[in-house]
């Protein structure tokens, strides 16, 4: 399929059928009343938290308040089967792991996939959680309904909207409690203006985010400890370690990563009539930073700082004075989203149509050997992507205890990245020449259709279907010869049970059960690029990749006791299994369709509400996720029972927290434990070391006062300064200020 037979396929859709992603709470009187909370994410259409499939979190504007949370992503700290990053402070790759699926979640916001043709939601990091209304969370296959990328669930951040004159700002000040300890003269601001006119028919509201730090020095410079490394006849360096237990040498940092963010958003919806709502919204991201301030810890004969004697550009990953920078350099993303959707109420029943376009530009430019932290050679990666994604669905009220919804989507993803040299890493108008070219396409054409059923008030089912056609073409590289353009179908079914044996004031009992299949298409990268992490790790792209696939089901208690009193308590317990087929993986440097293995765990969660005004919350993870089957790359045998890379056996959180509506804070404990950096688990022999993914224990507080218009806060990030790395050194004990005002 061509890039202007998709525009086509889009337009015709958005005209005639589509429906609306967004996400938001019910609006309309034809919408299903519950004591419990709703949630649309489960399901598309609103659904009662009893009824919804699985295990579904609802996070409100309260649970927002009471605790530090910067960042979208930061929101979802804590809750069961959900992690999300720990890295240098910004971070690039921002997103969520649910289940132990590493990129396996669909991530939203009002609705709007993120997830690009590489799978990243990078520019979550740019977004404030002041904006945030909800988050809604679903854990478990989601393909049914949502399409590729929905492994392991999907999440959907919601902003608000106001009905009356609203006006709020905020700035805070933050910094470490020690020199280089976490990021440096940390500020946010936010400012939101929103108004009702009309009779409240017509809703607007403008905001605009943005942080800046002068960063702090996370990833070390390092040489090998043997051979010619460059740093014969100086001092200083410090000896240490790889992952895999080989000798190295620290001999400075790489620089601390100053950055800047900026997210500004305007978003209009208008009743059309009595029966219908009209929703758009443009929204502009963007972040940049620059490593800079190299230390280096070598000295000369005469005690002066050294760099290093390493100047040509042959010389080999890691030494000086390319330690110092080696890839490191400047970023530059931009990042426009486009929003426009339409929902008709046809009495009980509900027609919803959207279209939205994501389009990003990413410019980062990094050293290449021989350079240094004063300049030298280099190159600049600009790339483009394009997301534009068309959706319909129709909801039939068959009665008031079923619906049936049916639904059409179309999203197309573009991809072009130009290559070029560059005469100073530093200089992003420095090219010197064009180097390649590289381009690619998506296209997902999914229908599906759900079908929800109260039988009684003790049990209820969902039941969804969804077939897709990927079609990946446009796929060039100008140092290459073109690959094969490739087509795959999947079908992608899910089935809930819920059963409420008992249910009063008092308390309510509920068992739920759910199970089905998802998919991920391989990513661009994935399927193209040639990549050398930091650590000189290598991968090649394989062309020939096909879909992963997860067949996975739950089975869970949803315990309710006094839920009316001001000693509320609600108990959680699943029970969850996966099984990966295709999961790509490394084999030597080369990415396969190879790996076969299991997801299993537990998911806990508990919350006790005190005198109405506290309360408690606590969540523990486990996950057991190991290889189901020998890996075999040469005379290597990666064997069955390894653990997965990049996910921890356990995870925690314990929160206390207190809110009266003036005082208000959050004291609260997380946890992970250690992960496996590669699947060969026997390669990994060191942890605490540059590039490990260690255990951490993390303490931080949240402390408040709201007086009329004005509130004032103070937060407190790993206050036992635990030293850990998340890849890169993880931020230490910080302090952050902050002064709101809301009229």
């Amino acid at each position: 399929m061509t890039h202007k037979a998709t525009l086509a396929t889009a337009l015709v859709a958005s005209i005639a059928t589509q429906v609306s992603a967004t996400a938001q709470e019910p609006q309309t009187p034809q919408e299903t009343k519950s004591l419990q909370p709703v949630t649309t994410i489960a399901a598309k259409i609103p659904t009662p938290i009893e009824q919804a499939p699985g295990n579904t979190s609802i996070i409100n504007k309260h649970d927002i308040a009471i605790r530090p949370n910067y960042r979208f992503t930061d929101t979802l700290r804590g809750h069961e089967g959900v992690l999300q990053p720990k890295g240098r402070g910004m971070e690039t790759f921002d997103g969520a792991m649910i289940r132990g699926i590493n990129n396996g979640a669909l991530l939203m916001v009002d609705g709007v996939v993120l997830n690009d043709i590489n799978n990243n939601t990078k520019m979550l990091t740019t977004m404030r959680a002041h904006d945030l209304e909800r988050v809604e969370i679903t854990r478990g296959a989601s393909s049914a309904l949502y399409g590729s990328g929905a492994l392991s669930g999907a999440i959907n951040f919601i902003t608000a909207m106001p009905d009356s004159l609203s006006v709020y700002g905020s700035l805070g000040y933050g910094n470490p409690f020690s020199q280089n300890g976490a990021p440096e003269n940390l500020t946010n601001w936010y400012l939101s203006i929103g108004d009702s006119f009309f009779n409240k028919s017509l809703r607007v509201k403008a905001t605009y985010g943005g942080s800046f730090s002068s960063g702090y020095a996370a990833d070390n410079a390092w040489v090998n400890a043997s051979g010619d490394n460059g740093i014969s006849g100086l001092s200083g360096s410090v000896p240490s370690h790889k992952t895999d237990g080989t000798p190295i040498v620290l001999v400075g940092d790489m620089g601390r990563q100053r950055y800047a963010t900026h997210d500004a958003k305007i978003k209009a919806q208008a009743d059309i009539g009595s029966s219908g709502v009209l929703d758009a919204w443009v929204q502009y991201s963007n972040y940049n930073y620059i490593h800079h301030r190299q230390q280096s810890y070598l000295r000369d004969e005469n005690g002066n700082v050294a760099w290093g004697n390493a100047t040509s550009p042959n010389s080999a990953q890691g030494s000086a004075p390319y330690a110092f920078v080696g890839g490191m350099g400047n970023e530059i993303y931009n990042q426009v989203i486009s929003a426009l959707s339409y929902t008709h109420y046809f009495g009980s029943n509900e027609w919803r149509t959207s279209l939205n376009h994501t389009y990003g530009n990413d410019i980062w430019a990094g050293p290449s050997g021989g350079a240094s932290p004063f300049g030298g050679a280099g190159s600049k990666q600009d790339h483009h992507y394009n997301t534009l994604n068309v959706e319909s669905t129709f909801t039939l009220r068959l009665s008031q205890a079923h619906s049936l919804l049916f639904g059409v989507q179309e999203r197309y993803s573009g991809y072009k990245q130009n290559a070029y040299n560059l005469s100073d890493w530093r200089d992003f108008a420095s090219s010197t020449a064009l180097s390649k070219t590289i381009t690619g396409a998506h296209n997902f054409l999914g229908v599906f259709v759900h079908y929800q059923a109260a039988w009684s008030k003790y049990f209820s089912t969902g039941l969804s279907g969804r077939w897709d056609l990927w079609q990946g073409f446009n796929y060039t590289d100008t140092t290459k010869p073109n690959a094969p353009n490739a087509t795959h179908n999947q079908f992608s079914p899910k089935l809930s049970l819920n059963f409420t044996p008992f249910s009063s004031d008092y308390a309510t009992t509920i068992i739920k059960a759910s199970g089905g299949s998802s998919f991920r298409a391989p990513t661009f990268n994935q399927k193209f690029r040639d990549y050398i992490r930091n650590d000189g790790v290598q991968t090649s792209g394989n062309p020939h990749l096909k879909p992963e696939e997860l067949y996975s089901y739950d089975i869970g208690l949803e315990q309710s006791l006094y839920p009316k009193s001001t000693f509320a308590a609600q108990v959680k317990i699943y029970y969850f299994d996966s099984f990966f087929t295709n999961a790509i993986t490394t084999i030597g440097k080369n990415l396969e369709n190879a790996q076969k293995a299991r997801i299993n765990g537990i998911e806990l969660s508990y919350r006790q509400k005190l005198f109405g005004y506290g309360g408690l919350f606590a969540s523990y993870t486990l996950y057991n996720a190991k290889l189901t089957q020998d890996l075999i790359s040469g005379s290597q045998v990666i064997a069955a029972g390894n653990r997965l890379a990049g996910v921890p056996e356990h995870s925690g959180y314990v929160q206390l927290y207190y809110d009266d509506g003036r005082l208000f804070g959050s004291l609260s404990c997380e946890m992970a434990s250690k992960r496996y950096k590669d699947l060969d688990n026997a390669s990994q022999k060191v942890w605490g070391v540059y590039s490990s993914s260690d255990a951490y224990y993390l303490l931080d507080m949240r402390l408040g006062y709201r007086f009329q218009h004005l509130e004032l806060s103070a937060n407190f990030t790993n206050l036992l300064d635990y030293k850990y790395y998340a890849y890169y050194r993880a931020p230490g004990r910080a302090f952050y200020l902050e002064v709101a005002s809301r009229f």
